[in-house]
């Protein structure tokens, strides 16, 4: 389901941008939600929603929303967008399983994302690994990051392409300041995704445009992968979500492929 240039480019890279991969009718959706939401204390956000590591934020430290796909239908039409599941299902060899999302907003007045991800001292996380066999990739951590305004030159995304596949440490003068060819700056448009994998190393950029920066970030994994006890669905809130979201929450073993995995197929099969 990858195209072979799609494969040539990912596994180069670390990552691809799927342009137009959501419609416009829903970037306006979240964006109107992001403020909403952004506007309001923990105490007040709709349940299960919650920040990320709220008691140690700082105010100059960018917020980030948890869980949004109880929250409102058009965070679930996300995790199961077909333009972006057509990357995911053959990136985890059709037994994904979604184990995170969030909503983020940066400002000029919040702080840049140092690089993360990538090697460390020369070892691969076992629980974030990529390799690429016969005419295939693989990857068993998977973000796909949908922009829900327009990026321009300087701000958001950073990476060092091809760091997925580095072998030693990264010296410590490349940052997420650096100049190309070393670190690129990917600026998307609003509704494009970029996917990476969680090896490659990456961070942000401080915002330096009018508004702010809205990204809605869904994480994606191996759904056999042994850990991701803990990133199941929320059975407390499982009314709030549909029966093919709450599928894939769940963990499950190499043999047999979940139902809304074979309807995904079955869809990106038929376009």
């Amino acid at each position: 389901m990858m195209t072979a240039e799609e494969k040539y480019l990912f596994d180069l890279h670390g990552f691809i941008v799927v342009r137009n991969a959501v419609p416009a009718a829903d970037v306006n959706r979240m964006v109107e939600l992001c403020d909403a939401w952004h506007a309001l204390p923990d105490a007040k956000l709709p349940p299960p929603l919650r920040s990320y590591d709220e008691k140690s934020r700082k105010p100059t430290d960018p917020r980030s929303i948890n869980h949004i796909e109880y929250a409102d239908e058009v965070f679930q039409r996300l995790v199961l967008n077909v333009n972006i599941m057509r990357i995911v299902l053959a990136l985890t060899g059709d037994c994904p399983q979604l184990i995170d999302t969030a909503l983020t907003r940066n400002t000029r007045e919040t702080i840049d994302i140092p690089f993360h991800g990538g090697v460390s001292g020369g070892f691969h996380n076992p629980a974030n690994q990529y390799q690429s066999v016969g005419d295939r990739c693989f990857a068993t951590f998977i973000n796909a990051a949908t922009s829900l305004v327009d990026v321009p030159q300087g701000s958001g995304f950073v990476c060092v392409p091809g760091s997925h596949k580095a072998h030693f440490e990264r010296p410590a003068h490349i940052t997420n300041l650096s100049d190309p060819p070393t670190v690129v700056n990917v600026c998307p448009k609003a509704g494009d995704t970029v996917i990476f994998t969680e090896t490659l190393c990456h961070g942000a950029r401080g915002w330096n445009a009018d508004g702010a920066r809205r990204t809605a970030f869904i994480r994606y994994c191996t759904s056999y992968a042994s850990w991701t006890p803990g990133h199941g669905p929320m059975e407390e809130h499982k009314d709030k979500i549909s029966e093919e979201v709450y599928e894939l929450h769940q963990v499950q073993g190499h043999g047999g492929g979940k139902r809304v995995t074979k309807r995904l197929l079955k869809e990106i099969e038929g376009k």
